[in-house]
This record gives C-alpha cells, structure tokens and sequence, in this order.
C-alpha cells in the first residue's frame, strides 16, 4: 500500500479532558502523521500512539499545516476518533459465495450496505470474519509483524473443492495451509461453517469440524502431553483455532434466483443438531470443551430447546449469535432487578421481535403481565 493512497484521518471526536483536548485539537481536524510516518488504519494508529514522544502532523479544517510535539506515559490515549478506522480504504471481497447477505439486500438502499468487505483489520478490530483469499504477501508479513491475533475467518469447508464450489474463487483451496500458516506463527483464529444444505453438510461438515480440530483442541493436548512443556511456551496450549461456531445459511426473497442454494428446514436442523452435539460431547469428554457451537438459529429452526447457559462455556462466539439469546435471558434477569415491582396506573405496551424468537421471549412476556 503506497503512501499516496493513505489519506489524513478526519477526526470527529475528542475525548473531554484528554490529551488532544488539551493540546487544542478540533473536530474537522485531519491526522497526517505520527513520528513521521502516514497510519494506514486505526491499528498503525494505536501502534505509533504506544510510545513517550510523539510528533504530530496535522491539517485544521481550513487547510493549514500544524506540527505538535509531545510527551506522554507510554500507553496513555490522545482521545481521539476517526470516521473511519481505514484510513486507506476498505479490503473489498474478491469471492462471489452464493449465499453472501450483500448480495440479499433489498435494492435502493444506501450504498454501504452494498460494500463487501473483507478487511482483515475490520475482524482484528472487530471480529467481523473475513475468507483469506484476497490477502497479499504484504499482509500476510503485517499480519506476523504486528501480532494481529486473534482473527476471525470463515472456513465453511476445509476440502479444497468444496471450499472453492461455496466462494466461487480459486484461492479459497488454501485454507488448510492458511491454517497452518497461522499454527506456525503462533497466531489465534475463530472460525465459523455456514452450512449450505447439500453443498458442505453431513460428512463435509464432519471433516471441516475435525480438521479444525487438529489445529484446536488437538493441538492444545499435544502441548500439554509434550515431555518438557515449559519450551513450548504458554502460548500452544490456547491451540490455532480456539473455537468454531456452526451457522445455518440465511435467506432472503431477495436473493439470486440461481444462487443453487436450499433454505434449513427443521428436519435439516435437528440433524445438524445431532450431529454437530454428538462431536461436542467427543470433544468435551476428551477435552474439557466442546470446542464447536451451534448458532441459535439451529433450535430456533428445529423447534428444539437450547441447551442450558453453562454449554456455552465462556461464550467464544457470542457475536455470531451462539448463545445470545441466553445471554440476553441473564441480561434481562439483572435489569428486572431496578424495575419496580408495579407500575400505576398499568401501561400497555407493544415489544417487536422476530417470528423465529416468540416463544423464546414468551417468558419474558409473562413476568411483564404479572
């Protein structure tokens, strides 16, 4: 990425009180420079913030140049917020999955909800999942260099054509190298399955979640049930891939019409179910984790009870929606507690909430009409 495409960042927010404010920075502000080099996103950004002296450059919002200098403690923040947290553009998709949620949206929308992203630094900021298929040496060297772990990538199938049947790209055969590129450079990932009915379900899901596996929860016992534990370090305990979340394909009318895709139907669902239960219940008694969790669509889908709030265990992928609606139940038991007990005179209210989660949510519901 050269220096050219790297613009100023624009600053929308100061922080009360902090540094910056201090200094007299301004919304409508543009950061140019840190210690002389352009940040490309928010991560070179917090990577240059991490030391004693800083020398800013800087553009006000009518245009003119402004050299600071300063010293701060070394991991205190400036306080200050970006609009963006690419300050050289968004990574754009280079695959063209069939079930790709973009690709679903109703038209005439705004415009960004028509880019595909698929920005490595957007999941070690954030934890959205990217593919690995558009990634250049450069980033690859970025990604061991500065650390950027752990990340979170969408597997969907670990054999090379059925990897590549789902993304439509070449590249996306490498995801067992990638892994193992991960694996050698002691870097963590999360990885999701989205399972497309009849493309990477039954015994391709099996291989996908085992191959995982072997970068997982294997690797982890390895580690431990090595001789001298001590030289291999803390790190290989964790494993390459810390945890997998198992994801129904989503749907809209507004899809492809030949996107050869078929929607979970609750048959579907509850065969997932077992199989995908049957393997946490392998890898927990061998383990001491399952390893492997299913979003709660799948029950909600299969008409089937979720699985008690400790089978979530810390809940690794939350926001994929795998027990969220178990955390949003212990959530809500913690508010009721400032509620008052009555509400005079009574109020009717109206909640909106998906078909999928009513019956969920019933319980709620009832406690509210006490």
């Amino acid at each position: 990425m050269s220096e050219s495409t790297i613009q100023p960042a624009l600053i929308t927010s100061i922080t009360p009180g902090s540094i910056a404010a201090e200094i007299g920075f301004e919304v409508g502000d543009r950061l140019v420079a840190i210690n002389g080099t352009m940040p490309r996103d928010l991560i070179d950004y917090q990577f240059l913030c991490a030391d004693e002296y800083l020398e800013l450059d800087v553009l006000d919002a009518q245009g003119r140049s402004h050299h600071v200098e300063l010293e701060k403690d070394y991991d205190d923040d400036l306080g200050l917020e970006f609009d963006t947290a690419l300050f050289d553009g968004l990574i754009q998709c280079n695959n063209r999955c069939p079930f790709c949620f973009i690709d679903q949206q109703p038209p005439g929308k705004r415009k960004t909800l028509y880019l595909k992203d698929d920005d490595y630094r957007l999941s070690f900021l954030y934890g959205s999942y990217l593919t690995l298929t558009n990634l250049t040496s450069k980033e690859w060297d970025r990604i061991a260099r500065m650390r950027l772990s752990p990340l979170f990538v969408s597997v969907h199938a670990t054999e090379s054509h059925v990897r590549q049947t789902l993304l439509k790209n070449p590249r996306a055969g490498q995801i067992l190298d990638q892994l193992a590129w991960f694996q050698s450079h002691r870097l963590h990932i999360h990885a999701q399955v989205v399972v497309c009915p009849g493309i990477n379900d039954g015994d391709h899901l099996t291989r996908t979640i085992l191959d995982l596996a072997k970068f997982g929860v294997e690797e982890k016992q390895h580690s431990e049930d090595a001789e001298n534990p001590e030289e291999i370090g803390p790190w290989e305990y964790e494993g390459t891939v810390i945890s997998v979340a198992v994801v129904p394909v989503g749907l809209t009318r507004f899809r492809p019409t030949d996107d050869e895709l078929i929607p979970v139907t609750p048959e579907k669902a509850r065969e997932v179910i077992t199989q995908v239960q049957a393997l946490q219940e392998s890898f927990y008694e061998r383990f001491g984790t399952r390893f492997v969790w299913l979003a709660d669509e799948w029950f909600l889908i299969g008409q089937v009870d979720l699985p008690p709030e400790s089978h979530y265990e810390t809940y690794p992928q939350i926001g994929n929606g795998v027990g969220s609606i178990h955390h949003f139940l212990g959530e809500f038991d913690e508010a009721t507690q400032q509620l008052p007990t009555h509400i005079t005179p009574a109020r009717t209210l109206t909640w909106v909430v998906g078909n999928a989660v009513e019956h969920v949510f019933q319980s709620i519901l009832n406690r509210f009409n006490l």
